[in-house]
C-alpha cells in the first residue's frame, strides 16, 4: 500500500529546557540521520492520541503540552508521507529509546547536515521563539 497511498504520520518537534531532542534513525526513510520522534497513524486513533504514543514508544517521554507546527508532504524515494508536525514540550524524564533509535541528542542550535525536511520544519516551528517552551 505504502508504494501508492500516501502514509499518514505525526512528529513531534520536543524541546527540553531550551534544546531541541533528536533521534538517529534505524530505519528507511533518512536512516543513520538525526530525525525527530514521530510515526504512522493508527487506525481509529485520533492525531493527539498518535503522538502521545510516538513519544512514548520511541523516547520513554510523556507529553505536557503541545501546538500544531504544520502539515508536510514529503516525497522519499521509497515513499510519500503527509506529516503532522507539533511542537511538543515533555514532563520531565529520562530518555530511553526504542529500537528505531540509535541514539539522541540535546541540540541547542540547530545542527549542520540535517535533512532539508527537518530545516524546514525547525524554521517554520520558531521553537526558540516560545516562551512556553523554555523551561521544563
Amino acid at each position: 500500500i505504502a508504494k501508492c497511498l500516501p502514509i499518514v504520520s505525526v512528529e513531534a518537534i520536543i524541546v527540553v529546557d531550551g534544546a531541541l531532542l533528536l533521534l538517529k534513525r534505524n530505519n528507511a526513510p533518512a536512516k543513520g540521520k538525526w530525525w525527530f520522534a514521530g510515526g504512522r497513524l493508527r487506525i481509529g486513533e485520533s492525531l493527539e492520541q498518535a503522538l502521545r504514543r510516538e513519544i512514548k514508544e520511541e523516547t520513554g517521554l510523556e507529553v505536557s503540552a503541545y501546538k500544531l507546527v504544520n502539515v508536510y508532504s514529503r516525497i522519499f524515494p521509497s515513499r510519500h508521507d503527509i506529516t503532522i508536525v507539533y511542537l511538543c514540550k515533555c514532563k520531565e524524564g529520562e530518555v530511553k529509546l526504542n529500537s528505531e533509535h540509535s541514539e539522541f541528542g540535546f541540540f541547542s542550535a540547530v545542527p549542520a547536515g540535517l535533512h532539508p525536511y527537518l530545516l524546514e520544519t525547525i524554521v517554520d516551528s520558531q521553537w526558540e521563539k516560545q516562551p512556553w517552551m523554555l523551561h521544563q
